[in-house]
């Protein structure tokens, strides 16, 4: 994994080399191995490497040729069999990015994205004809973000900060306050400033002096197949966990490629267990990591139980619960939206550091079976949504002849239903349009299951962008690489034509109290079977608790004069008001906020903004 920057401008402009180093050394930290540059009269681009296969200078980029450059962000999992498919060449390094270099060069754009297995951003500029193409990874593992300042020019990074270093760009308010609700984590494109977007996952933007232009090369949806489902609903249960187990291993296989140390993250549940166990058949010696958090919340034994049974060295960080107060501005400023969503993120950032500290480059995780396999108890149940639902819609009816009533029984049919209405709003109803057109990929299945089927894929959609954001700023903070093997291509399209009744199956055993008698991830505990402790395979989902949101405790003073005092217009006297009359949880989210707006608007340091912190704030 790297960093990389750039920007494409007019040709009447001229732009100083100091704001492109400007941009990569505000990026350092994701790589920190050597930075490199090209400029020319209208473009500028930069490079950050953590250096992962070829460790030498040779694989050091920009990758140039009299027509074309390239940098990138990533790991081509396919590339050595590309090389053996593109004509004969000398090859100055043994890296993927010469490989990507000259795949973009023979085959195009659209046909290197059509064949690339892997996680990936990169800028790709034509000499000749003056364009830049960013192009991202199908699921929107590596960040790329862009945009157009005042003047015309067009400036990306991998991070938005190294635009802020570079250009001038206004926040939106209105999209940061509804921050409080998680948007800017989950978003795939919006951003908290009026001109900055990210590319899109499964799409490239290409860039010229006619302006931008996006192109969709992948969605999801594309590998639903109806035959596939009908194969895999016609197997024995035996036989598709053999051909899960098949595609389980060949990720992680694939996805161990490096010359420099790996290890895993585990939390002792069964998804990180998993794919450590399947990396020691590969790697004998793996250095697994974890958060200890200290007191009821603390994982350690399961993680402890884990190592003892893999035979495998365990570093533990002790996270004791007013560290997330020392931390917060710092992960802040590295996460670039409120910590909102996961909260967790801060004794993720000192896992990551740890794994640095021994020498760890690149990490195998665990994120995306959940999503893939249907992990979260709030799905399983959704089925029974109507039973447990029905006295409250025989009321419904019966309140609906009633003028007034129905919007008194049905709180969204009013104020509470119009915030609904804008917090989606400020996402461009991104997530609701997805919805409806991603359902007719299944339309081949009565309607009932079509929306089950879906489920997958509206996970695979909106719940794992959160989750992906947290992965790369925290292992960036301390320029770790994280790989995902449950996000493998050919994973991702086996659990989509996966019939439902494979992730979750009905049993007799009192399995969850959020859902007793059904079984999440069926098929994942299955394959953990025989080769996991019987405590971690079924153990229930806990989600990496921590101390949170719900345990910070904000004084009034701490929102004086700051960022939402001036957008609301809150005296003093409101902000005790505030912090008086409402819960505790929700004038944390709000604090969150605050955080972020002391960083990127007000444009404090993390060391004033801790200080604020940790005068005003404390976890209870």
């Amino acid at each position: 994994m790297c960093g990389l920057s750039g920007y494409l401008t007019r040709a009447d402009r001229s732009i100083d080399k100091n704001r492109l180093e400007s941009m990569a050394r505000t990026i350092v930290h994701r790589g920190p191995d050597a930075i490199g540059y090209y400029t020319d009269s209208v473009v500028g681009l930069a490079h950050n490497r953590l250096s992962l296969i070829d460790l030498s200078s040779n694989g050091n980029q920009p990758f140039e040729d009299d027509r074309y450059v390239l940098v990138y962000n990533g790991e081509i999992y396919n590339f050595r069999e590309w090389r053996s498919r593109l004509p004969a060449q000398p090859y100055r390094s043994s890296s993927d990015t010469e490989v990507l270099f000259v795949a973009l060069r023979e085959w195009g754009i659209e046909e290197t994205l059509r064949q690339a297995r892997g996680m990936f951003a990169f800028a790709w500029y034509d000499k000749v004809n003056h364009t830049v193409t960013l192009a991202r990874d199908r699921i929107g593992i590596k960040p790329l973000f862009y945009g157009t300042d005042q003047q015309g020019t067009v400036w990306f990074a991998s991070e938005i900060k190294a635009l802020l270093a570079a250009g001038r760009f206004e926040v939106n308010p209105i999209r940061a306050l509804f921050s409080a609700f998680g948007i800017l984590e989950k978003s795939r494109y919006e951003t908290a400033w009026h001109s900055i977007f990210q590319v899109k996952p499964g799409s490239y933007v290409r860039i010229s002096a006619s302006g931008l232009s996006e192109h969709v090369y992948f969605q999801l949806t594309d590998m639903v197949k109806s035959q596939e489902y009908q194969r895999l609903d016609r197997l024995p249960r035996s036989e598709v966990v053999a051909e899960f187990d098949h595609l389980f291993n060949q990720a992680i296989e694939r996805m161990l490629i490096s010359d420099a140390p790996m290890g895993a993250y585990v939390s002792g549940g069964i998804d990180s267990s998993l794919i450590a166990t399947y990396a020691v058949r590969h790697q004998k010696a793996l250095k697994l990591f974890t958060a200890n958090i200290l007191g009821k919340y603390s994982e350690f034994a399961d993680a402890r139980e884990l190592a003892s049974h893999l035979q495998q060295p365990l570093f533990d960080y002790p996270f004791e619960r007013n560290m997330a107060l020392r931390d917060w501005a710092r992960v802040t400023w590295h996460y670039e939206s409120p910590l909102v969503v996961h909260f967790n993120a801060i004794p993720f950032s000192n896992v990551s550091a740890l794994a640095r500290q021994e020498k760890v480059k690149a990490v195998l995780t665990g994120e995306g079976s959940d999503e893939l396999f249907l992990g979260y108890p709030s799905l399983l149940t959704r089925r029974y949504d109507g039973l447990l639902k029905s006295p409250f819609d025989l009321l419904q009816r019966l309140y609906s002849g009633v003028p007034g009533l129905r919007a008194y029984i049905r709180k969204d049919e009013g104020a509470l239903g119009l915030l609904s209405v804008l917090e989606q709003a400020t996402q461009n109803f991104s997530r609701q349009m997805l919805r409806a057109e991603g359902i007719q990929a299944y339309d081949f299945l009565p309607a009932q299951r079509q929306q089950e089927q879906y489920l997958t894929a509206q996970m695979m959609q909106e719940g794992i962008n959160s989750l992906l954001w947290r992965n790369d700023r925290m292992g960036m903070i301390h320029s770790v690489e994280a790989r995902f093997p449950f996000l493998d291509e050919d994973i991702i399209a086996f659990a989509m034509n996966l019939p439902v009744r494979f992730k979750i199956s009905r049993t007799l055993r009192f399995h969850n109290v959020k859902h007793p008698f059904l079984t999440d991830k069926w098929i994942v505990r299955k394959l953990a079977e025989g080769k996991l402790p019987a405590s971690l395979v079924n153990k229930k989902k806990n989600g990496f608790p921590t101390y949170g949101l719900r345990h910070v405790n904000v004084r009034p003073e701490f929102f004086s004069g700051g960022v939402l005092a001036e957008w609301l217009g809150l005296s003093a006297s409101q902000t005790h008001y505030l912090c008086d009359h409402y819960s505790r949880y929700h004038v944390a989210l709000l604090a969150s906020v605050e955080i972020w707006g002391q960083l990127f608007v007000a444009g404090n340091s993390t060391a004033q903004t801790s200080d604020r912190i940790n005068q005003y704030i404390q976890i209870v």
